[in-house]
């Protein structure tokens, strides 16, 4: 009786086991998810005359967002006068994933053949990086 007990409790155990695996995974796939929408919906609303008010090297912080449990911060770094990185970070604010967040950059480019773009584009060899 008491070994039936024993391999219930490990069959108990080890399905939350799977469980908590399972919904931590979901989660980090949805603050991935948010930082890439974040990230796109920045460019997508570019403020031109802002972006051309920085200066090399300045990091400005151009949005954050709040859907339900998801939040994100989007900054945007200028690191020529015609490359920015775009830095989008999206959150889970829930008790089983309280510090969950995942960073996604894009590096864009505002001048394309001598001509100002509005909206950027991403910068082709490498559209966009999951960060950590």
């Amino acid at each position: 009786m008491v070994l039936i007990a024993l391999l219930i409790t490990g069959a108990f155990f080890a399905s939350g086991q799977e469980l908590a695996i399972t919904r931590a995974e979901l989660r980090d796939q949805q603050a991935l998810a948010f930082a890439e929408y974040a990230g796109a919906h920045a460019i997508e609303g570019w403020d031109a005359s802002a972006r051309e008010s920085m200066t090399v090297g300045q990091t400005a912080t151009v949005q954050s967002a709040a859907d339900g449990p998801l939040q994100s911060t989007v900054l945007v770094t200028m690191l020529d006068s015609a490359l920015f990185l775009v830095v989008a970070e999206g959150r889970v604010a829930t008790a089983d994933a309280y510090s969950l967040r995942r960073r996604v950059g894009i590096v864009v480019r505002t001048i394309h053949d001598g001509v100002k773009i509005t909206p950027p584009v991403r910068v082709a060899e490498q559209a966009w990086n999951e960060l950590y």
